[in-house]
């Protein structure tokens, strides 16, 4: 026995430098975005891309960028400020660029570079309704001025290239549909200055965000200290991010604190003494560490929702313990009394495995985290209580216990609640329907929105970010399909025109597509012909005298500017207008969503999504899921328990746990918990510590030990509502509503197990012929 303990404590060693060298390295890092929760769904390699995949790839482009506020109501304070702002920025480990209006003149060269080129090929939607319309003039009187202007930087090489500057009107317009961002804003008496950071991919998943976040966070405090009147505004989602994982973190530490205290005292009121606390921490400790380190070593980053739920583990593995400390010291050599329990101790770690077990075949990864978590903390849990409780001297529960008392008059209560086994049966089988008919009949709540927390202050940024650049309304997109992209194109060229009307009215804000930043093959060729007979055939010779150099038409086999690797190093854009095979449209301030729907009727291949939407539709197809495999393994538990205990007595212990179950949702029902995907998977749980009450008494009927089996059974609730009550309190929704669906179920789980168990008339009687 000594050998094995001490290979098991080398075991928990082990885990522990492990788990230390993971987090204190920055090898394993703690995640908090929402998203993340999110699984991969596409399956098929050329399958068409799902709407929930193209959000996850918009949003994690959009993830690496952070936009940053400046205002001041003198503009050359405010450049200043971001002058020395934008270099404190750029220095920090983590960014990997920054766009300041005015200081972008690199970039308005690698621009001239690429489209220079082609600048017959590429017209303004003014000029190329100029050309159409025979308004050609207009365009030559605009390149005269453009040449004898004062202010004009044109070169040999541009008059080549543009003779007529049709290109500064398409690079004019260009902007104009990327939006606000390139500029000073004048608004309000106020100069506004937005800085752009980009951020290196791997910023988040390498858990240096925070540092990130917070030396941003001094940058701006530094500035603003050093600039009377400056005011500073910041979103972006590493800030959401970083505040939810603080936040959860917060929670963790609050929620493991007071859980330890609350069950540290409880223990003590039961023995009145140290030893017992001694066992069940080493039990609880070793539970929690094996837990983590086996999150640590699968995964490259923990969710902080599954380190919240990971500090409910307290509450169920120091039930293992409490099994075997309550047994008397009379009861025989460590060895006897481990013999007693072990039976129960083992089948409710088997069922719990299973349990939690099918929380890993769930899509998301946190539940999966939760799964392994769990599983490997509660076997961690179980080879304590065989390795290591045994060498600790027994401790008697003090009858004066004032827990003992409340468990003596429990008892007598609950005693007066006792049925025969047929009505048991019969409320059995209440149970089962009516857990099937909820299960159909509650109506699921998956919004997103209802799952964080938020954080006021950058949401109001974030609100003032988006009127000032004008990024509000609802956040949707276009997502065009199709296996060739000059078809792509043209069908973004088409949307383009059906929604113009709407930009127009201001309904729409604005619109920027692949298209937008390289015209169709089809729209080139449009466009020469236009510039040729428009503007060569008719101007081209009475241009040419004016100019120093020779121009010639445009060759119309000349090559065709195309969305290739080329254009993507000049144009990184591209990157957050294409996802998979598909291109994006991004929409800004879409104010009318069923006129954007209606002009797009017509147009094949289009999809237009609504990221929140398609999120919270992922999360009911999830929670479809999660009821399918919950009932499976109901099936499963009710088949195991007929075949352990015969037909009747096995339906009644298999409806304890499904009257948890059922208890739990309509609790939550009706104390109005949103019945989201989350709570339905904390259904698992509930299944899960609800089967080990009822097995452990079960198994202890009609034995010596069943009083004690009882008391441990009164213990494992207590500290259970105490660690996953204590859920209910988290500051994050999701977790409050998990923590307390689970809190509801248990207690209905506590009454059942003892209900569905209790000796029948038959068996009382026979119990008290063998006392007589």
């Amino acid at each position: 026995m000594a050998l094995r303990a001490t290979l098991w404590a080398l075991c928990l060693i082990a885990m522990a430098v492990f788990t230390a060298w993971q987090l204190r390295g920055g090898h394993t890092g703690i995640d908090a975005d929402i998203l993340s929760l999110i699984g991969q769904e596409n399956a098929a390699p050329n399958a068409q891309q799902s709407d929930i995949a193209t959000v996850r790839h918009l949003l994690a482009n959009d993830g690496q960028q952070a936009i940053f506020m400046l205002s001041h109501s003198d503009r050359d304070a405010l450049e200043t400020a971001a002058t020395d702002f934008t270099g404190r920025i750029a220095a920090l480990d983590g960014t990997q660029g920054i766009t300041l209006p005015g200081h972008n003149n690199d970039r308005f060269a690698d621009l001239m570079a690429l489209y220079g080129p082609h600048a017959n090929s590429l017209l303004s939607p003014a000029d190329r309704e100029k050309l159409a319309n025979g308004k050609a003039e207009t365009l030559y009187r605009r390149a005269l001025q453009n040449l004898y202007s004062p202010a004009t930087t044109l070169s040999s090489q541009s008059l080549k290239q543009d003779p007529f500057a049709l290109l500064p009107a398409f690079l004019s317009d260009l902007g104009t549909k990327l939006g606000t961002g390139n500029d000073i804003i004048t608004h309000g008496g106020q100069f506004y200055l937005p800085v752009m950071a980009s951020l290196s991919p791997d910023l988040r998943s390498s858990g240096n965000d925070q540092r990130w976040v917070s030396a941003a966070n001094a940058a701006l405090q530094s500035i603003t200290d050093a600039t009377p009147g400056l005011s500073t505004a910041k979103t972006g989602q590493i800030f959401f991010a970083v505040a939810e994982a603080t936040r959860a973190q917060s929670d963790v530490q609050r929620i493991a604190i007071i859980a330890t205290i609350g069950i540290l005292v409880m223990i003590g009121l039961v023995f009145y003494s140290a030893l017992p606390l001694l066992g069940a921490l080493l039990v609880v400790g070793s539970g929690l560490l094996a837990g983590l380190a086996a999150v640590v070593a699968i995964f490259p980053a923990i969710h902080a929702i599954a380190l919240v739920f990971g500090a409910t583990m307290i509450g169920i593995s120091v039930d293992y313990a409490l099994h075997y400390l309550v047994l008397p010291s009379n009861a025989g050599s460590p060895v006897d009394r481990l013999r007693k329990i072990r039976p129960g101790l083992s089948l409710g770690l088997l069922t719990s495995v299973i349990g939690f077990g099918a929380l890993s075949l769930s899509p998301t990864q946190l539940l999966s985290q939760i799964a392994v978590y769990s599983v490997a903390g509660l076997v961690a849990a179980y080879c304590s209580v065989l390795f290591l409780l045994p060498l600790i001297p027994a401790r008697d529960v003090r009858p004066s216990s004032p827990i003992r008392k409340l468990h003596d008059g429990l008892q007598v209560a609950l005693g007066k609640t006792f049925a025969p086994i047929r009505v048991r049966l019969i409320a059995s089988g209440a149970i089962i329907i009516t857990l099937a008919l909820a299960a159909f009949l509650i109506p699921g709540n998956n919004d997103i929105r209802q799952f964080g927390h938020g954080n006021d202050s950058l949401i109001s940024d974030a609100g003032k970010i988006a009127d000032i650049l004008g990024l509000g309304g609802s956040p949707v997109f276009i997502r065009i399909d199709g296996t060739d992209p000059q078809t792509r194109l043209e069908t973004g060229e088409a949307i383009r025109d059906a929604l113009a009307p709407l930009i127009m009215d201001n309904r729409l804000g604005g619109m920027i597509g692949l298209s937008d930043l390289i015209p169709s093959i089809a729209r080139q060729t449009e466009n020469r012909d236009l510039v040729t007979n428009g503007l060569y055939d008719r101007f081209g010779a009475a241009l040419s005298d004016q100019l120093p150099v020779r121009i010639t038409a445009p060759d119309k086999d000349a090559d065709y500017l195309v969305p290739d690797d080329n254009t993507a190093r000049t144009l990184p854009e591209i990157t957050r207008l294409h996802s998979g095979g598909s291109d994006i449209i991004r929409l800004r301030n879409a104010t009318d969503i069923d006129a954007i729907r209606n002009a797009l009727t017509d147009i094949q291949n289009v999809t237009l999504i609504n990221p929140s939407t398609a999120i919270s539709n992922q999360f009911a197809a999830y929670r479809l899921w999660a009821w399918i495999a919950l009932g499976g393994a109901l099936c499963v538990a009710a088949i195991l328990a007929v075949l352990r205990y015969g037909l009747q007595t096995g339906i009644c212990v298999f409806a304890a746990p499904a009257g948890a179950i059922l208890f739990a949702v309509l609790g939550g029902y009706a104390f109005d918990i949103a019945q989201s995907f989350f709570t339905t998977m904390a259904l698992f749980l509930v299944f899960a510590i609800g089967a080990d009450y009822v097995l452990f008494l079960a198994e202890s009927r009609n034995e010596t030990h069943d009083d004690d089996t009882r008391l441990a059974v009164l213990l494992s609730l207590i500290s259970s509502v105490l660690a996953f009550g204590l859920l209910a309190t988290s500051s994050v929704p999701l977790v409050r509503d998990i923590g307390s669906v689970i809190a509801i179920g248990l207690i209905g789980a506590w009454f059942l197990a003892f209900w569905m168990t209790a000796p029948t008339k038959h068996e009382q009687t026979q119990n008290q012929r063998g006392q007589e």
